[in-house]
């Protein structure tokens, strides 16, 4: 997401909460730390209140003005744990990524080579290694560097989630962080959850044998832009959030449209986006756990 400057002064008249309400209200139960705005908060407000800058808050809800809603919920947290992976070239030919990731074995330099799929044309990536710690990766992107790929770099992924929810997580974190539904229906282990209209706002399976999340389904067309800022809801959001995918392709929808699918994996977690036929509004977002499969 672009930085946004962080030199706002309390008193400024446009970060002031438009409606009613009262006080914030976090939620510390899970990963992401949620803030639900009542009357009289401001950015400012919620930024003293939680040790952090203006600039932090609209960083993570991708907030296009200073101006906040009662009702909008807000993420409160930090980046979330991820993998900073080297890349040390991306061939179009497999043989290229081949010649490549011996080169570095031979500099006692560990490489493997993945795939990734852009607009229906297979890449070959050779990856030098994934790290938690991103001073690791730093320290192994300069060995590569030493090894004479001047081309290499560090490829940083935050692990999936929608809204701060993902597989694994107890089905009460729905609440938590997305609110409490107007309808709820349930069969089997589904349960589709309803916000506004007539339309399903998240379609969730869960795992038999404990209760959690297995899979999730988000439809934004049936949630509020307004009051969830961090969802994205265009394709363009899509990739601002979680960066170009590992797979695209085109798929028949409704009335034997084409539409777009965008695949992120990361460990056991796959995240698919469906964008529909005006190659910009989000038809859903799905995130699985594969071992649940």
């Amino acid at each position: 997401m672009k930085k946004i400057k962080q030199a706002i002064a309390a008193g400024v008249i446009s970060l002031a909460v438009i409606f009613t309400g009262g006080a914030v209200f976090a939620d510390h139960s899970g990963d992401k730390e949620i803030a639900v705005v009542k009357k009289g908060d401001t950015l400012y407000s919620l930024a003293k209140k939680h040790h952090m800058s203006v600039a932090q808050i609209s960083d993570l809800n991708d907030l296009k003005g200073t101006t906040i809603y009662p009702g909008q919920r807000l993420i409160l947290s930090g980046e979330e744990a991820g993998y900073h992976k080297i890349i040390a070239g991306s061939f179009s030919k497999k043989e290229n990524a081949e010649k490549r990731a011996a080169l570095l074995k031979k500099k006692e330099i560990p490489a493997a080579i993945g795939t990734a799929v852009i607009d229906g044309k297979t890449y070959y990536r050779v990856q030098a290694g994934a790290f938690k710690d991103k001073k690791n990766a730093v320290k192994q992107l300069e060995a590569v560097k030493k090894a004479g790929i001047k081309d290499a770099f560090i490829l940083s992924k935050e692990e999936l989630h929608i809204f701060g929810l993902k597989p694994g997580d107890a089905f009460d974190e729905i609440v938590s962080r997305i609110g409490k539904p107007k309808k709820t229906e349930s069969q089997l282990n589904i349960k589709s959850l309803y916000y506004q209209s007539d339309g399903v706002g998240l379609r969730v399976t869960l795992n038999k044998k404990d209760g959690t999340i297995g899979s999730l389904a988000v439809y934004p067309e049936y949630l509020s832009p307004r009051m969830f800022p961090a969802l994205p809801f265009t394709k363009d959001e899509v990739v601002k959030m979680y960066g170009n995918s590992d797979k695209t392709k085109t798929v028949t929808c409704y009335e034997s449209a084409k539409c777009e699918e965008l695949t992120y994996q990361l460990d056991h977690l796959e995240l698919k986006a469906r964008i529909d036929r005006d190659q910009a509004t989000v038809q859903f977002l799905e995130i699985t756990d594969l071992n649940y499969r």
